[in-house]
């Protein structure tokens, strides 16, 4: 099978890219053709036989119609069975899509809620805090909510313009052969946006990590905790920061892992407590060093108050044996058992997080049968082999739904 792969990042710099990359690796290790069309004028990685195209953003109505006869030209010289997207949200304007869609079967895997948020995924609302319960419509107009008021520096005709591509999207993604999510909570938030649940296909996220590899004996450090990601508002770095704080009387020291814009403020916020002997910030590291600190540490914790679709890093250190302890946001539930592989805690709660974190430092045996239980369960219900056979089904759904029914309109 020909498939071709489009998003607008190619390159190691989060979530969407390492599932892209590693599972055109995969893909091209069971036989399959790879083609990938990404943007341009950024860092991109190269792999030696696999056909990369680089075009310029063209998210507007107009810049759409003017790149069109590029992307037509790929499709029309490369011939693929099929063409999965990605993170196309202000890469690629509804229009392409529409008319991609018109020419090859198509499917669209929805990474995370910048799709049906036009707050750039935020999808929380400024005067509660509280995760907003809404599709994307009149509700984004309240001022008391996130749009187009309180976003992008209040800047209400640019919101306006970005609203409108926003829905017209939605609504040119409705068409689509098949709707993919990683969660039940994306499923769910994609029928509250009116796709047809007959589309939509959920297959959870996975790992290769951990498995059948020799990355190096490391002896776990006791008391080291770790946060890993990419820290921005979303990522709640000053949340977890406080919960430490709460821990001065205990054995403990953490590293921070990643970056952002929070990290420069965070830094700070450690000065100001006295952690910095505890606290360190290392920055972004390569997959080996950041596999070498899951084996190192005693525990996981994620403080996403934003909604996640999924939380990669979670099965990650669940791989390696390590209990989680996360806000209980959205698409975390799907993989975190409460209790069993970690702790879910009520979202932005400082001291019940610190408490958990707590629980697991004093209870080292707790620790190491919740990291069992979710070793195991990664083994069972988030490996490779098990997405990409879900994966490819619904490739040959897509493309035999096309069989007899010619070109759509």
């Amino acid at each position: 099978m020909k498939i071709l792969h489009v998003n607008d990042n190619y390159c190691h710099l989060g979530g969407t890219e390492k599932y892209l990359l590693d599972t055109c690796c995969a893909l091209e290790g069971a036989g399959h053709q790879i083609i990938i069309i990404s943007s341009s004028g950024r860092g991109h990685i190269r792999v030696r036989g696999r056909k990369e195209y680089f075009v310029k953003s063209s998210y507007g109505l107009r810049s759409g119609l003017r790149i069109w006869d590029m992307y037509k030209e790929i499709v029309e010289r490369e011939r693929p069975d099929i063409i999965h997207l990605h993170n196309t949200h202000y890469f690629i304007s509804p229009l392409i899509i529409k008319r991609l869609w018109r020419l090859k079967p198509t499917i669209k895997f929805v990474h995370d809620a910048r799709f049906f948020c036009p707050s750039l995924g935020r999808k929380v609302i400024p005067a509660s805090n509280e995760i907003c319960p809404y599709p994307v419509g009149r509700h984004c107009f309240n001022q008391m909510g996130c749009y187009p008021f309180h976003f992008n520096g209040g800047n209400v005709l640019e919101n306006l313009q970005k609203f409108v591509l926003v829905c017209y999207e939605l609504r040119i993604s409705r068409m689509l052969d098949r709707i993919v999510v990683g969660s039940q909570y994306m499923h769910d938030e994609l029928v509250r946006n009116k796709f047809a649940v007959d589309r939509i296909k959920k297959i959870p996220c996975y790992t290769d990590k951990n498995k059948g590899c020799d990355i190096g004996k490391c002896n776990e450090e006791k008391g080291l905790i770790l946060c890993i990601g990419r820290f921005e508002g979303g990522k709640a770095l000053p949340l977890f920061i406080e919960a430490l704080n709460y821990l001065k009387d205990q054995q403990w020291h953490a590293e921070i892992i990643g970056d952002g814009g929070f990290i420069e403020e965070s830094e700070k916020q450690v000065k100001r407590l006295g952690l910095e002997k505890r606290i360190k910030f290392v920055g972004r590291l390569s997959s080996d060093e950041i596999d070498r600190s899951y084996n190192r540490c005693s525990m996981i914790v994620m403080p996403s108050i934003t909604p996640e679709s999924f939380g990669i890093v979670g099965i990650e250190a669940m791989a390696f044996s390590k209990p989680v302890v996360a806000f209980d946001s959205c698409g975390v539930r799907e993989w975190l058992a409460d209790g069993e592989t970690g702790f879910l805690v009520k979202r932005r709660d400082i001291k019940e997080l610190a408490g958990r974190i707590s629980q697991l430092l004093e209870d080292e045996g707790l620790a190491r049968k919740m990291g069992q239980r979710g070793k195991e369960r990664i083994e069972k219900r988030y490996r490779k082999e098990i997405h990409l056979k879900q994966l490819l089904t619904i490739y040959e759904e897509a493309i035999n739904s096309r069989r007899g029914r010619g070109i759509p309109r």
